[in-house]
C-alpha cells in the first residue's frame, strides 16, 4: 500500500510538460520550507513582544515599513530584469542574461549611494517622534538609533534582494523561501538570546531583524553565484546600460503597477499609528499574521507560475494557460472557506499564541472582532488580485496595471482619512479594499481574454 502510494506520489510530480513539472515540484518544496518559516514567524511575534513590549513592537514595525517605502526606487526594475532573464534564458543566451544581471545591480548600487546621501542630508532634520504623533517622547532616543539601522540594513537588503529575482526567473522560487526561512531563524535565535540577555531596546532588536536576512542574502549571493549561476555572476565587465534600457522599459510598467499595492502595504501600521497609537499596530500585525497565512499559501502557488505563464505565452500554449487558471480560481473558492473558519475561531487562536504568554507581563492584546473581520476581507483581497495579477504579469500586459495603479494612489491616502476618521481602524483597514474594488473586476477579466487569446486594445497591452 505505502509502495503504491509512493509510486502515485512520484508520478503526480512527474507528469505534464517539463514547464509543469518544474511548477510542481517548487510548489511541494515551497510548501515544506514556507511552512517552517510561518511557524517560525508565529513564535517570533509573542518572543519579540515579550522581549520590548506591545508599545515598543508597534513603534518598530511603523519605522519599519516606513523605511520600505524606499522599494518605491526600485522602479521596477527587479521584475523587468526577471521577465528579461527568463527570455535571455529560453533562449539559451548566457551572455545577454549575465548583462542583464550585472547592468541590475549596478543600476541598484548607484540607486542606494544615492538614497544614502539623500537620507543623511536630510534625516537630521527629521523629528520621528512628531511624525509618528502618538509616539511617547521616553522613546526618543530609541527611535533615533533604530531608524539608522534600519535604513543602513534596508540599502544591503535592496541591493542583495536581486538574487531572488534571477531564482524566480529560473523558476526554482523553493530556492528563495528557503532563505527566507533561513533569515527568519536567525532572526528568532537572535531575539530569544536579546530576551535572556539585553534589557529591553529598540536600538537591539533593530540589529537583529535588520542584519539577521541580510547576512544570510550576502552569503546566499556568494555561493550561488560561484556555483548554479556561475555563467550568470555580476561583473563590472558585463555591465551595459544599454540592455539596461530593455528591462526599465518593461520595468518601469511594473512599477508604476505595483506602486498602489507597496503603498498600501507599508504604510497601513503609519495610518494606524497616526490615528491610534503603537498598541493598535501591534494588535494589526498579529491579526494579519493570522490571516495572512492563505496569502503565503497563494503565493508560494502563484510565484513560480510568473515565469511559467511568461515562457507559456512566449510559446503559444494557450492550452496549459487556461488549465492552469481554472485551476487557481478553484483553489482561491477552497481558500475563502479556510479564511470564514479561521475568522470564528480567531479570539481563540489569539489566546493561545499570544496572550497566554504575554498576560502575566503586558496583560495581553485586546483585538476586536471587527479589526479581525476587516484584515480578513483585506487579505482575502490580496489573494484574489494576486491569483489574476501575477499571471498577467508574466505574461508582459500591465498597461491596464499602470492606470489602475495611478487610480489607486490618487484615491488611497483621502480614502484612509475619510473612512478612518469614520470606521477608526477597522475605517484604515477596509480603505485599501475599497479602493482596489475596479482592479478586482477588470483583472479576470482581461486574464480571460489574454488565455483565450481574444484580447484586444487596452486588455493586449
Amino acid at each position: 500500500m505505502i509502495a503504491g502510494v509512493k509510486e502515485k506520489i512520484v508520478s503526480y510530480f512527474n507528469e505534464g510538460c517539463e514547464r509543469t513539472v518544474l511548477t510542481k515540484k517548487n510548489i511541494a518544496a515551497s510548501f515544506a520550507i514556507k511552512g517552517i518559516t510561518i511557524l517560525i514567524s508565529f513564535i517570533l511575534i509573542p518572543l519579540t513582544i515579550n522581549y520590548v513590549n506591545p508599545e515598543r513592537n508597534g513603534i518598530w514595525l511603523t519605522l519599519y515599513s516606513m523605511i520600505f517605502w524606499l522599494n518605491l526606487f526600485d522602479i521596477g526594475l527587479g521584475s523587468g530584469m526577471k521577465n528579461r532573464l527568463t527570455e535571455a534564458k529560453a533562449r539559451g543566451d548566457n551572455l545577454l542574461a549575465r548583462k542583464y544581471i550585472s547592468s541590475a545591480y549596478a543600476i541598484f548600487g548607484l540607486i542606494c549611494f544615492g538614497v544614502a546621501l539623500l537620507f543623511c542630508l536630510v534625516n537630521p532634520f527629521l523629528d520621528w517622534i512628531k511624525i509618528l504623533k502618538t509616539v511617547p517622547a521616553v522613546y526618543a532616543e530609541e527611535v533615533s538609533g533604530l531608524i539608522w539601522i534600519i535604513f543602513i540594513a534596508f540599502c544591503f537588503t535592496f541591493i542583495l534582494n536581486l538574487l531572488k529575482q534571477v531564482i524566480s526567473a529560473d523558476q526554482r522560487p523553493a530556492i528563495a523561501s528557503f532563505l527566507d526561512m533561513l533569515g527568519q531563524l536567525l532572526t528568532l535565535i537572535g531575539i530569544f538570546i536579546l530576551s535572556k540577555t539585553v534589557p529591553p531596546s529598540l536600538v537591539s532588536l533593530g540589529w537583529v531583524t535588520g542584519f539577521a536576512p541580510v547576512a544570510v542574502l550576502l552569503i546566499a549571493n556568494m555561493i550561488l553565484f560561484n556555483t548554479r549561476y556561475k555563467v550568470w555572476r555580476p561583473s563590472f565587465r558585463f555591465v551595459d546600460f544599454k540592455v539596461a534600457g530593455s528591462m526599465m522599459n518593461l520595468g518601469v510598467k511594473f512599477f508604476i503597477a505595483s506602486c498602489s499595492s507597496l503603498l498600501v502595504m507599508q504604510s497601513l501600521p503609519f495610518f494606524i499609528q497616526r490615528i491610534a497609537n503603537s498598541v493598535e499596530v501591534t494588535n494589526f500585525n498579529v491579526s494579519f499574521k493570522i490571516f495572512s497565512v492563505a496569502l503565503n499559501i497563494v503565493g508560494i502557488m502563484i510565484l513560480p507560475y510568473w515565469s511559467s505563464f511568461t515562457d507559456a505565452y512566449t510559446q503559444n500554449d494557450y492550452g496549459w494557460m487556461k488549465k492552469t487558471v481554472r485551476q487557481l480560481h478553484r483553489f482561491f473558492i477552497g481558500l475563502l472557506i479556510v479564511q470564514a473558519v479561521v475568522l470564528a475561531l480567531s479570539p481563540v487562536i489569539y489566546w493561545l499564541w499570544i496572550n497566554y504568554w504575554i498576560k502575566d507581563t503586558f496583560g495581553g492584546l485586546d483585538i476586536s472582532f471587527w479589526m479581525s473581520a476587516s484584515v480578513c476581507l483585506f487579505v482575502c483581497t490580496l489573494c484574489w488580485l494576486n491569483t489574476c495579477i501575477y499571471p498577467l504579469n508574466g505574461i508582459g500586459k500591465v498597461r491596464l496595471q499602470v492606470y489602475s495603479s495611478v487610480m489607486e494612489i490618487i484615491l488611497f491616502i483621502p480614502a484612509v482619512w475619510y473612512f478612518g476618521k469614520m470606521w477608526g481602524i477597522v475605517g484604515v483597514v477596509l480603505s485599501p479594499v475599497i479602493v482596489y474594488f475596479p482592479r478586482m473586476i477588470w483583472a479576470p477579466v482581461q486574464l480571460h481574454k489574454l488565455i483565450w487569446n481574444k484580447a484586444t486594445g487596452i486588455w493586449g497591452k
